[in-house]
Order: structure tokens, then sequence, then C-alpha cells
């Protein structure tokens, strides 16, 4: 790991859930262990950089618990143009969609088709787009920039390994929502739909919705996602 990241991420995410067969086993990657079915931010280990990230990637640990279906990345905006066509695919198939191309970070079709030339007038305006990027922001860890501190987050049923639902509140009053996932599953205890609903500042109405359907192989391993926005 690099001695030059020896901080905490404030942006950005690389997101690993274990999926592996055997249900009970607990995976490491970069010596911090993943509980199966839960997920690890490699960015927020302190002393992983984004070129470790891509190193690990090509002929690392990373490669070889992907190969070995170990992991699905489920988050990714880190910058990995550095690949070659073959290893694009790979990541592709492994659940990457950013940072594959030269250029601005790639956007699902629906959004785009909602974002013209000047950045908002496709369909959202300029407050509606960011409260659209603060959502896809807490997708990846929770709130940042704009947020007050003292958010607090509960998931429900408590102690359960499958949560259903994990919500941020404004504070601990626990009385005005920001952001809900709502995951639903399979019969094989992997996300047939995760939801994300933005709330309003009081914390009482949806103002944007962001769904991921899956799809799998074998019934564990996810194969693809179709995303939502609304």
């Amino acid at each position: 790991m690099s001695n030059f990241a020896p901080y905490i991420k404030k942006y950005g995410c690389f997101i690993v859930r274990n999926v592996t067969p055997d249900r009970n086993k607990t995976i490491s990657i970069f010596q911090y262990p993943i509980n199966f079915n839960t997920t690890r931010d490699l960015l927020l280990i302190p002393g992983v950089s984004e070129s470790d990230i891509r190193a690990s990637l090509l002929k690392g640990e990373l490669r070889h618990k992907i190969l070995a279906k170990d992991i699905i990345i489920e988050c990714s905006d880190i910058d990995l143009v550095q690949f070659n066509l073959g290893q694009k695919d790979f990541l592709q198939n492994a659940g990457v969609s950013f940072g594959l191309a030269v250029g601005t970070p790639q956007i699902t079709s629906e959004l785009n088709s909602r974002i013209s030339t000047d950045g908002y007038s496709g369909g959202f305006s300029e407050d509606q787009h960011k409260t659209l990027r603060d959502l896809i922001h807490f997708i990846s860890g929770g709130p940042g920039d704009g947020f007050a501190s003292g958010a607090e987050r509960i998931t429900l049923p408590a102690g359960d390994p499958f949560p259903t639902s994990i919500t941020w509140y404004l504070d601990s009053s626990l009385t005005t929502k920001l952001v809900e996932k709502l995951i639903v599953y399979t019969i094989n205890q992997v996300p047939d739909t995760i939801t994300w609903n933005m709330y309003n500042t009081a914390g009482t109405s949806i103002i944007h919705t962001i769904v991921d359907t899956f799809t799998y192989v074998n019934n564990v391993f996810e194969s693809s996602r179709i995303r939502t926005i609304s």
C-alpha cells in the first residue's frame, strides 16, 4: 500500500461486495476483512490509493478475487483508463462502469437524455441536478459536502445480516429523512432490487429515486443491473 495515501479519502469510491459461494467465508482485501454479503469501500482504507487499486486489478488480489467470483464491484468512479481493451472488458464484467474511457465519467443513458449541452435544460434544473448528484454520493457512503454534521443512519431489521431498510436522518431525533435505501432480496438472499429515495429538506417528500434491478448467473453472481432514475 502507498505511503503517500495515509489519510481517509474525501471523494471517490471503490466499493466491493463479498459474494463468495461459501456463505460463511470472510475474505480480506488489503488486509481488511469483508464478511459475506457486506461491502467495503477500499478507498476508505488508510494507505490505499487509486494506484494500489489499479495495480491490484491488473495482477493482484482484486483480480484474483474477481476471477474466483468472491467479489463484485458495486461502485467505482476512479480513473482506470490505463487498461487495455481486454482489461476493460474484464472490469466491465466485474461491475465497473465508470473511469474506463478518456473524458468525462460515463453517465447512464436515461440521465444523459435529460441533460443537454448546457448541463441542465434537458429536464433537470440546476438545483434538481445537484440533488440527484447528492443522492448518487449517498449511494457510495453518506452525507458529505453541503450536509450538516450529526446525521444518523438507522438499519432495519437491527442485527439482521440482510437488512431491508437503511435510512439516513438529519440528526438523532430521527424525524427528518435525508435518504433511504430499500432492499428486496431473492430467495438466494442477494438483492433483487435496491431503491434509493432522496427526500426534500423537510424530510417528508421524495424528490428523486434511483432503482437498480439485478440479474444473476447461477442465482448468486451478478451479471448485470439496470438503473432507473426518476
